[in-house]
């Protein structure tokens, strides 16, 4: 208890100040000495580059150093698993698409993490849709949606997409040719930047992937982008039509976000999304993501969490919806 006599003393042997400074003190905790940023996809693709992006924000605000660590394999699921069994103090996060905790709990019949109790959302990043674009091995006077029908029609054995196998980008893909009746066949691949490189060289026709990795491409020529998963059309490409408004009911637009090990104290959770929040709200990065066509999309750690168990009931209904069986 603080009282006139012993406010006295302290005034008197200076102490008054440092006692006035402690609550401050200890707001302002110290820079962890590494985080690392765990991506459980290839270098080079979209998740990749956002991450190195939002590192570069952390760098100095959160931790004094801030890797990004490329853990592949598995569709995302080793990458998961070993945030999963990290240390839950903050030095160690997941950065990742929806696909890998909304959509295998659905396709597998075993998972080597719980993505509702395993993990605690820390905040997103941004949100993304996806693009069906068309290369080389496809004739050049398919230009739209109803000529690439046609043509899959007319050569079901030339007619491929690449994407990540139990990824949104595979059931967007596969969603769109059940409602077009099309026989459209999945190229597996680890992540979007290799089956990018394969449609680029002609080896298959297609691919379905985030608009960052074809809209480069797309803009020198080399690509085109035939439809895309938005609601609406995206301001990045306002001449690409929706597969929506073309009358197939293939929306996917998900979340792009970093989530902790569970039992990362609240505390923790809650200064990481305050960085997270800074960095891509930060001039740098905002334009960044914008100039590789991704929306900047910021959520608390609690709305992430409501949004992330509303991602995995969606996705659950559309895998039913596709009839697809569940592996493993």
């Amino acid at each position: 208890m603080t009282t006139r006599r012993s406010t006295l003393k302290l005034l008197a042997a200076g102490s008054l100040p440092a006692m006035l400074a402690m609550p401050a003190a200890r707001a302002q905790q110290p820079l962890l000495r590494q985080l690392a940023i765990v991506v459980a996809f290839p270098a080079g693709g979209a998740t990749d580059a956002v991450a190195r992006l939002v590192a570069d924000g952390l760098r100095g605000k959160y931790a004094e150093t801030v890797i990004v660590e490329n853990r592949v394999g598995g569709g995302g699921r080793i990458g998961a698993v070993h945030v999963k069994n990290a240390p839950a103090d903050g030095s160690v996060m997941l950065f990742g698409p929806a696909f890998p905790m909304a959509i295998f709990p659905h396709i597998y019949k075993t998972l080597p993490y719980d993505p509702l109790t395993d993990f605690v959302p820390v905040a997103t990043t941004s949100k993304g849709a996806f693009a069906l674009s068309v290369g080389p091995a496809v004739p050049a006077s398919v230009r739209s949606m109803a000529d690439f029908v046609a043509w899959t029609k007319a050569n079901p054995d030339k007619a491929t997409f690449g994407a990540p196998p139990g990824g949104g980008q595979h059931f967007a893909g596969a969603l769109f040719a059940k409602q077009a009746g099309i026989p459209l066949q999945m190229v597996p691949y680890k992540g979007g930047a290799p089956s990018v490189v394969d449609v680029l060289g002609g080896h298959i026709a297609s691919v379905v992937t985030p608009l960052p990795e074809v809209l480069q491409h797309v803009k020198d020529g080399k690509l085109r982008m035939l439809a895309t998963t938005t609601e609406r059309r995206s301001p990045f490409t306002p001449e690409v039509p929706t597969m929506k408004e073309l009358g197939w009911d293939v929306v996917f637009q998900d979340w792009s976000g970093f989530l902790a090990p569970a039992r990362t104290p609240a505390d923790v959770v809650a200064r990481a999304n305050a960085a997270i929040k800074e960095a891509v709200a930060s001039p740098k990065v905002a334009a960044a993501l914008q100039a590789q066509g991704t929306d900047v999309d910021i959520n608390s750690p609690a709305d992430f969490a409501r949004l992330h168990r509303q991602t995995w009931e969606r996705y659950r209904d559309v895998v039913r919806s596709t009839g697809f069986k569940a592996e493993d």
